[in-house]
């Protein structure tokens, strides 16, 4: 088995500059020798100072090899010097001197080592940052590709909303060239308000609440879903990454759909006034006509008639009272007049006394704001919604009074209808299209919706029932 640093030092044993430290190192030593032997010829003493110099020169060559080849080179160059200047120590040098030059070779050699030793942690240092830098450059190579290649729009933004980075899909997005974007304020791109509210979502890590409307260059407006993150720029710091999913076509449909449903309940109102209008004008018509006839058949029938006939031809006459009362209703209730001709809180305070009327259920009916007409749609949707709920009141809430609130708040028109019957499980209702509550619910649900409406349900076994319906007027 070959260790690791066994494979380094035979490298260091084919490196010309090795031997070339180790041969500086021999030079050192046979001139220290020489001068050794000429001088003890000569019967003159170097002195110290001169031995202080001569260990010192073997410090440049261990410390060559140190920054040159690390602990692998510096350790064989100490042990060669020390082997070479053993002779000198143990045969030229007695007593005090011998030991200083000991301690004075051993402190260069350590020396060196611990250079050794440091040049070795920072090469080692230097690798492990190369070898990050180029798993660096692979990772980010390989972002990019992806990056680039997106299908949804890619942009990277500083904390302060300038653009670092974008992808070609936000350049067909905005109708820019990629290099321009760069640089840029977000702001530019996607609005003010969006820019801060982007960024807002990405600190906060608040979910998106919509989608986002932009009006690139070109001027075709465009809507867009925004998912943002927090991501480690570049350079280490935190950036922003938005990614902007093109959802244009998917608004353009539920858009559709909404107009496609509006339409709907235009028809149904339009074939609902014009049944309401036909039971009126013909039906109920024909019903009353009947009953003054049954009146002048009652009054000749005083003298004429026997005791049983009168009494069945009275019951005949209530019976068609009682059927023209049930088509007046039905007439109301498909299409009111009242709602055409005086508005929507005439036409709701109907509905509360027409119910406490029928039912003995206690009703009571507020008004707050400005009384005021409103657009045909609005007073429709509203009065189908007070409607549908006392409608839900009357047949499941087993309540004993009800109270209905209209406020006119400026800019959107709110109605509330509280009970204080049984109450329900709001979210189970809506959740379940086959019970006839949910069905009302969901129906009052999609009025409120198509005009862009707030629908509040509150409501708990035991506890009544609350809704809430608030629909823009402006």
């Amino acid at each position: 088995m070959i260790f690791k640093g066994d494979l380094k030092l035979r490298r260091r044993l084919y490196d010309r500059r090795f031997w070339a430290v180790q041969a500086l190192v021999l030079l050192v030593t046979s001139f220290h020798l020489l001068l050794e032997a000429v001088e003890a010829a000569a019967g003159r003493d170097l002195g110290r100072v001169y031995v202080v110099i001569m260990y010192s020169a073997y410090f440049l060559p261990i410390v060559y090899a140190s920054l040159n080849f690390g602990r692998e080179g510096a350790i064989p160059t100490a042990i060669w010097a020390v082997l070479l200047a053993i002779p000198s120590i143990l045969i030229g040098h007695r007593g005090l001197d011998r030991l200083m030059e000991t301690v004075q070779l051993l402190t260069v050699i350590a020396l060196a080592i611990i250079i050794a030793g440091r040049v070795d942690r920072e090469v080692a240092a230097r690798r492990r940052a190369e070898a990050e830098e180029a798993a660096r450059r692979v990772s980010e190579a390989k972002y990019r590709g992806l990056f680039d290649s997106a299908g949804e729009a890619i942009v990277v933004f500083d904390r302060k909303g300038i653009i670092q980075e974008a992808n070609v899909a936000t350049g067909e997005l905005f109708v820019r060239p990629v290099p321009a974007l760069r640089g840029l304020h977000l702001g530019e791109l996607v609005g003010a308000a969006n820019a801060e509210k982007l960024a807002r979502i990405a600190h906060d890590a608040e979910p998106v609440s919509g989608d986002l409307m932009l009006t690139p260059r070109e001027g075709v407006q465009r809507w867009v879903e925004p998912v943002c993150s927090v991501v480690s720029g570049q350079a280490g710091n935190a950036v922003i990454q938005a990614l902007f999913r093109d959802v244009t076509e998917r608004r353009e449909r539920e858009h559709d759909l909404e107009r496609y449903a509006q339409r709907i309940l235009q028809a149904q109102e339009e074939e609902r006034r014009r049944i309401a209008r036909e039971i009126h004008d013909g039906s109920l018509q024909s019903l009353v006509l009947l009953c003054r006839r049954l009146d002048n058949l009652e009054v000749v029938a005083e003298s004429e008639l026997p005791a049983a006939l009168r009494r069945a031809l009275s019951d005949t006459r209530q019976s068609a009272e009682a059927i023209a009362d049930d088509l007046r209703r039905l007439s109301r209730d498909l299409r009111p007049s009242i709602l055409d001709d005086l508005g929507l809180a005439p036409a709701v305070r109907w509905l509360v006394n027409d119910l406490e009327r029928r039912t003995g259920i206690r009703g009571r009916f507020a008004t707050t704001g400005s009384e005021q007409r409103l657009s045909t749609d609005v007073e429709l949707c509203l009065f189908r919604i007070a409607q549908e709920a006392l409608r839900n009141v009357e047949r499941h809430a087993c309540a004993s009074s009800v109270t209905v609130a209209l406020a006119y708040e400026g800019e959107c028109a709110r109605l509330t209808v509280r009970d204080n019957g049984r109450g329900f499980q709001a979210k189970d209702a809506l959740s379940k299209p086959g019970v006839s509550r949910s069905l009302g619910l969901q129906g009052i649900q999609e009025r409120a919706r198509l005009l862009a409406g707030d629908l509040k349900i509150v409501s708990a076994p035991g506890k009544g029932t609350r809704i809430t319906v608030s629909i823009p007027v402006c």
